[in-house]
């Protein structure tokens, strides 16, 4: 039997089997606790592992740092040089009317020269007709091209709107915390070369096999975004400036002809009045009595046509001018996307020519010039709706009015 004070300890077995994890934990724990507390070495040691890693696990859920994309903004400025021709096509109307105007005065001088007795008449009636024609086809083309431009005009504004809503939109996007570990890995794996190519920014085969694995990370959908924009915005500009520039040339063309018309109308009136001086010296006195006689109000409406002709020389000249000035505008434009293109395609575009701008930097930048350019082209549709559907033009009284204001000293 045993004794009084002896203690008798048993033990289950599954109760053991529960707590013998517990037991490895604590002894594990202990063990680390020992090895890291035997010395101040491993003190130190510990706590700087320990800050490493938390350090490290903050910044792959913080949000991913903007890789070089391209810069839209720097394309908006190139947008907003188009403002002028905004107020450039705002006169439009009143130049195809004029051009109207002088097509018709030309025609009712070449009917006034056809009932003439002169030796050229049939020759000047012939110039002047071909003249009116030519005057007529340039009013056609400018209205085309004023047409064009505002055109044109309205697909660089829609294409603005159209990217602040991509970026917008891309703005919105949650960002899970996976996903942010997953663009800060990407992003770290890119520097050292081993996703992307640091000179070209072009996947590498590793790259593409994780993008097709774990998907584009937040920074590629930027750059993915930016790019498709950047690439549709600098389309849209090119097809606008080379489509203007065609139309120039053919107006250049129109307004050279119609300045070589008016040179062999001019040829020919000068000889035709050399010619008739040479006949009929003699007869000067009498023939001018015949003429403020009965045809009086003829020689009177033929001496108006004959100065609204020059007027029209002269403002033929203005308008080739402004269209030259116009089209080395549209150069420098076109110069400045070609630079532009190049820089794009170009190693060095995600050193020294790339955009670090963040998203929201860049909406502001398109919200700027698109809402500038939107009220500039409001205006000018407003200023155009009256000059159309409003008052009476002055440039329909152009077969009257000016013509007596004009210096007959001139022709």
């Amino acid at each position: 039997m045993l004794n009084a004070l002896d203690i008798r300890f048993a033990v289950r077995a599954d109760i053991q089997q529960r707590t013998e994890p517990i037991e490895t934990a604590i002894t594990f724990v202990r063990s680390k606790v020992r090895a890291i507390t035997k010395s101040w070495a491993n003190i130190i040691l510990a706590t700087l592992v320990a800050l490493l890693s938390v350090s490290t696990i903050r910044s792959l859920f913080q949000p991913a740092s903007q890789r070089p994309v391209p810069d839209l903004v720097k394309v908006a400025g190139i947008a907003r040089s188009f403002e002028p021709l905004i107020y450039y096509s705002e006169n439009g109307v009143s130049q195809v009317g004029d051009l109207q105007a002088t097509g018709v005065a030309v025609w009712d001088l070449g009917e006034s020269v056809r009932s003439s007795n002169m030796t050229s008449a049939p020759l000047i009636v012939r110039s002047l007709d071909e003249l009116s024609d030519s005057l007529k086809t340039l009013a056609i083309e400018l209205t085309k091209f004023f047409a064009n431009v505002d055109g044109d005009i309205d697909g660089i504004l829609i294409v603005m709107d159209w990217a602040r809503r991509e970026l917008t939109q891309l703005q919105g996007q949650p960002s899970p915390p996976l996903a942010t570990a997953w663009a800060n890995i990407h992003n770290i794996l890119c520097d050292a070369g081993l996703l992307e190519n640091p000179t070209t920014g072009t996947p590498t085969k590793l790259g593409a096999i994780a993008t097709t694995v774990f998907g584009m990370s937040q920074p590629q959908r930027t750059r993915s975004t930016l790019q498709r924009t950047f690439t549709e915005f600098l389309a849209v500009l090119e097809e606008a400036i080379n489509n203007e520039l065609q139309h120039s040339l053919a107006l250049f063309g129109l307004f050279e002809a119609i300045d070589r018309q008016f040179l062999n109308l001019a040829r020919i009136v000068v000889r035709e009045s050399s010619l008739q001086e040479d006949r009929h010296a003699d007869d000067l006195s009498s023939l001018w009595t015949r003429i403020l006689g009965p045809k009086a109000s003829e020689v009177n409406k033929y001496e108006r046509n004959r100065q609204l002709l020059r007027n029209v020389r002269e403002k033929t000249v203005f308008n080739k001018g402004i269209l030259v000035e116009h089209n080395g505008r549209l150069l420098t434009l076109k110069a400045n996307l070609e630079s532009l293109r190049r820089k794009l395609v170009s190693p060095l575009v995600r050193s020294v020519n790339s955009s670090t701008l963040s998203v929201t930097e860049q909406v502001r930048g398109l919200e700027d010039v698109g809402i500038y350019l939107e009220g500039v082209r409001a205006r000018q549709k407003g200023k155009l709706m009256e000059m159309l559907y409003g008052s009476v033009r002055p440039n329909q009284q152009v077969g009257g009015g000016r013509a007596g204001m004009i210096d007959e000293g001139r022709w």
